[in-house]
């Protein structure tokens, strides 16, 4: 089950609300796949058909977009036995992350996307399947 983070800046006081984390539907990896762009999705196709069953972890994680400045999640799968990881695109403005996803404890650590100052909070608001 994905947990949903509400993170705030205490400085402008900007908010965003990021769903993280997996559902029971990632378990396929039909549905996995769909949860990237078109250019992702070929190279995860290409990913799995190397490999006699690909293991992996899936989960959506926080990042933050310098191209349109906002906290956004994003679809990241790595790969169990070779490390491969294929992150996707800001849902925001489709651009490429500059930075890599970040895990929800290194949230605060990380400054505001809006303003640059290091005031971020985060809280578990919610959960969602």
């Amino acid at each position: 089950m994905g947990e949903i983070k509400k993170i705030r800046c205490n400085t402008c006081r900007k908010n965003w609300e990021c769903m993280t984390g997996c559902g029971l539907q990632h378990g396929s990896i039909g549905n996995v796949i769909a949860a990237f762009g078109a250019k992702e999705q070929q190279q995860i196709i290409d990913w799995c058909q190397s490999k006699p069953i690909p293991l992996y972890d899936f989960r959506f994680q926080i990042a933050v977009c310098n191209f349109c400045n906002d906290m956004v999640r994003v679809p990241v799968l790595r790969g169990i036995d070779d490390n491969v990881t294929f992150v996707g695109t800001c849902p925001v403005c489709h651009g490429r992350l500059q930075t890599p996803p970040l895990e929800a404890e290194d949230v605060t650590d990380t400054a505001c996307p809006s303003c640059g100052n290091t005031t971020l909070t985060i809280e578990e608001v919610g959960h969602w399947d």
